[in-house]
């Protein structure tokens, strides 16, 4: 028996399509990045410091401000996306979807402060030992 995709729209081919994927994956990174003022200045400043530690050829600093700046950005983008979604199916002031955006913004928030002693620390190190 023949499994159904997960979802189809009208129009589009059945099946896993591994470039179909990447393509969506990448415009979402696009849409993120274009939409998204938080997400833009993060990866401008994520980008200095990833030169810096690229500069000091320190391959561990390079990497470390690497994960976390993923991790945050990826924090950034699910709280953009749970706001929206929230906004969408429930236009009205509610206060529970108050409580489940403040929440999505807690982890966003938790996410930034990691990322910003990350790059306040590697920085540091990395000026301090020239």
């Amino acid at each position: 028996m023949k499994e159904k995709p997960f979802r189809q729209t009208p129009g589009s081919s059945a099946g896993y399509h591994p470039l179909r994927k990447l393509r969506t994956a990448l415009s979402g990174i696009v849409q993120a990045v274009v939409l998204d003022f938080s997400v833009q200045y993060k990866l401008i400043v994520s980008f200095a410091f990833l030169a810096l530690a690229g500069w000091y050829e320190a391959p561990f600093h390079f990497i470390f401000v690497l994960n976390v700046t993923g991790l945050m950005l990826i924090a950034e983008i699910f709280n953009t996306v749970v706001e929206e979604l929230c906004d969408y199916l429930q236009p009205e002031y509610d206060v529970r979807v108050g409580r489940i955006k403040d929440m999505a913004a807690a982890a966003a928030t938790i996410a930034v402060t990691i990322w910003l002693a990350v790059l306040f620390f590697v920085s540091y190190e990395l000026l301090v030992r020239t």
